[in-house]
């Protein structure tokens, strides 16, 4: 609050006249000047970058008494401070809790995506079962053990936002952090609670780097400002009896929100012409930065102007848009009938004018790294002997080069103008609001209906009792606004090859051409064969999960596998023992409508015999599952990958026992019900092989 206080005092006294003159009232623009803008004009100082040793960021932090909680609008990836640890299960699991967020007045919070370092986990519940790395393929090692529980706003069970309502775990945070209690409410805030069981062989011995996507319904520039200001607890904690509400949250295109909520026609990265928001935002606000930083940051990521009211006393936004063709025809002008001063002309000299703008941004098609877009003026729009000139900022609550490139030619615009006029009025002035255009007339500088944007409007009585409006403006063209023609920028891609360190040439000496003379007492377990026992084995496209269609009804989604195909059984009487590979992979088949779940396994089945008796043991798993899949997701092939030991010994049998066997099924399930049969409905290209993992021996 204190430093609202503070803004208006600055604005009252802005102008500073005293004495002879004295100031009654100042309305200025107090935020969202864009760079350029301000840098070019010099009448306003340009908006600060804030702090960069802010312990209130998207970045994991360890706990510490002076961490803040970031505000996220939007969409972002985050992560955040760690609040509270534990450990428990005999000093094998370790729980944290990540504050992501304070918990907004309005909005709804979701997770679609969570990292862990730079694997994509994938859950049933809130259990991983398995995880994908950046190149798409897919890993099993961390199943079951690293468990993930998002909340809004309390602990309860019905304060869960991840896994979603029906999809896994409601339970509450106090049943899993093992020191909580009833006064363990972690209310007005979004946090995670991260459970990871030690498995030092797979890298869990500690605390990865976590990312969350995050979203939170509340985006619009106008509806985000108004909550910011509103509130006590994170924000400038203003009553709305201090601000023009209507200009934040109204859906004309003249106020914040319905301007921002006007829908722009751009390509996105498929190379469809479509339409999006003009501006939304999205991304973090820190709580350790001041509040006129982040009303900037607002403000500029919606093309905004933010100002004092003295009028009304209430704060106020101003969209900085064209003006329609009706509001430029009933424009306030000014001419020798009522300016009562001179004209004062200011403009930015050839050597300071811009005319190329690059902005960084958090790109959400690359997973929110910094991506930069540069906008620059045509070589024929720029003056002779013009020099190269290109401002470089940052964007922060904007994370897609589209709207970046909106607000970045608006702002390369408005500050290649560089006229600025400065004049005096009389009374009639007062009726000019900062954000206004308005024609002048002047035969002096053959201007006629000329027109320019008000900046600042200062009310000064003289010691005559005299009232006129000291006004200040920079000139106007509809040209500014119009929009680019942007093209969204495609996902990155992954690198083909591996980053392998440079190897010179290796001596590799001759194979010796003689006959070895002792060949029996080379055993076969040091010099074993190779033995692929069926080579990849392909089924028809189309066969069901089971043998039987009608059956499909009784397959369970998500819960149950089933045998895809009947089970092939192979003699591997004589094989050499070690460690074998089952590998299977399979295409899904249908065309989904909705979300769906699946899932792929593998099962093996192995016989040994002696003189005495038979045994067997059986293997499953080593597949994936996902749950709730977006329509959209396009999940390649399913793939499966299970260690096949063949040596009794590993399963306790006795080493006398010789391999018969190797029984193969492969699993499955999918969302089947016989009244929707355009949901996946079969596994298509099945195929598997065994192979044996040899280590360098030869055949």
């Amino acid at each position: 609050m204190a430093v609202f206080t503070a803004i208006a005092t600055a604005i009252v006294g802005a102008v500073g006249l005293s004495g002879v003159l004295a100031t009654i009232a100042t309305s200025v623009i107090a935020g969202g000047l864009a760079y350029g803008t301000a840098r070019a004009l010099g009448v306003f100082e340009p908006p600060s970058m804030g702090d960069t040793s802010d312990p209130g960021t998207t970045i994991q932090l360890p706990p510490a008494t002076d961490n803040r909680l970031p505000i996220l609008y939007g969409q972002a990836f985050t992560s955040g401070p760690i609040f509270d640890a534990a450990i428990s299960n005999e000093n094998k699991t370790m729980t944290y809790c990540i504050a992501l967020s304070e918990e907004t007045q309005t909005g709804t919070f979701s997770c679609s995506q969570v990292f862990m370092n730079d694997v994509e986990l994938i859950f049933s519940g809130n259990t991983v079962t398995s995880h994908r790395d950046p190149n798409q393929s897919t890993d099993t090692s961390y199943a079951g053990n690293v468990r993930v529980n998002i909340y809004q706003g309390g602990s309860a069970g019905s304060d869960v936002i991840f896994p979603d309502n029906g999809t896994g775990s409601s339970t509450a945070a106090t049943a899993i952090v093992p020191h909580w209690g009833v006064n363990h409410t972690a209310n007005a805030m979004v946090y995670a609670v991260l459970q990871i069981d030690y498995d030092a062989e797979n890298g869990l011995a500690g605390l990865p780097q976590m990312t969350f996507k995050m979203n939170n319904t509340l985006n619009n520039p106008g509806d985000v400002l108004h909550d910011y200001l509103t509130s006590d607890r994170y924000g400038a904690g203003l009553t709305t009896a201090q601000i023009d509400v209507d200009t934040f949250t109204g859906t004309a295109n003249t106020q914040m929100k319905g301007y921002a909520d006007e829908l722009v026609a751009y390509t996105n990265k498929a190379n469809v012409s479509t339409t999006n928001k003009r501006y939304q935002i999205n991304g973090m606000l820190s709580t350790f930065d001041v509040c006129t930083n982040n009303i900037d940051k607002i403000c500029q990521a919606s093309a905004t102007f933010f100002t004092f009211n003295p009028k009304k006393g209430k704060f106020a936004a101003i969209p900085n848009r064209a003006l329609s063709s009706t509001e430029l025809a009933n424009c306030l002008v000014y001419n020798d009938d009522n300016i009562v001063s001179k004209i004062d002309i200011s403009s930015t000299e050839l050597y300071s004018l811009y005319n190329g703008v690059e902005v960084s941004f958090a790109d959400q098609n690359r997973k929110d790294q910094t991506n930069t877009i540069q906008v620059n003026t045509p070589s024929g729009d720029r003056n002779a002997n013009e020099p190269d000139n290109v401002l470089t900022y940052t964007l922060d609550m904007v994370n897609d080069n589209v709207r970046a490139e909106r607000l970045a030619n608006i702002d390369l615009n408005q500050s290649r103008v560089g006229t600025v006029i400065q004049f005096a009025s009389d009374f009639s002035g007062i009726q000019s609001d900062v954000g206004d255009v308005i024609k002048v007339t002047n035969n002096l500088y053959g201007w006629t209906d000329k027109l320019f944007r008000v900046m600042r409007v200062t009310e000064q009585q003289s010691p005559e009792g005299m009232v006129t409006a000291q006004i200040s403006a920079l000139e106007y063209s509809a040209d500014y606004y119009t929009n680019p023609v942007s093209t969204e920028t495609p996902d990155i891609g992954f690198i083909d090859l591996p980053r392998l360190p440079i190897i010179p040439p290796i001596y590799i000496p001759q194979v010796y051409s003689g006959d070895y003379s002792n060949v029996a007492a080379l055993s076969g377990s040091v010099f074993g064969n190779v033995i692929v026992n069926d080579a990849m084995k392909t089924f028809g496209a189309g066969t069901q999960l089971t043998d039987q269609p009608s059956s499909n009804t009784s397959v369970v989604s998500g819960t149950t596998f089933n045998e895809i195909i009947p089970e092939e059984s192979y003699d591997i009487t004589g094989i050499d023992l070690g460690d074998y590979e089952f590998t299977s992979a399979a295409g899904l088949g249908g065309a989904p409508t909705t979300a769906f779940d699946v899932g792929f396994s593998n099962k093996v089945t192995l016989t040994w015999a002696n003189a005495t008796s038979t045994v067997s043991n059986t293997l499953s798993g080593g597949g994936v599952q996902y749950s709730n899949v977006p329509v959209t997701t396009a999940l390649g092939n399913l793939t499966g990958v299970l260690k096949v030991p063949t040596d009794p010994t590993v399963y306790g049998h006795p080493a006398d026992m010789k391999p018969q066997t190797a029984n193969v099924t492969l699993l499955g399930y999918s969302d089947i019900t016989e009244s929707l049969p355009d949901f996946p409905r079969s596994f298509a290209g099945l195929n598997y092989q065994l192979l044996r993992v040899t280590k360098g021996e030869k055949e």
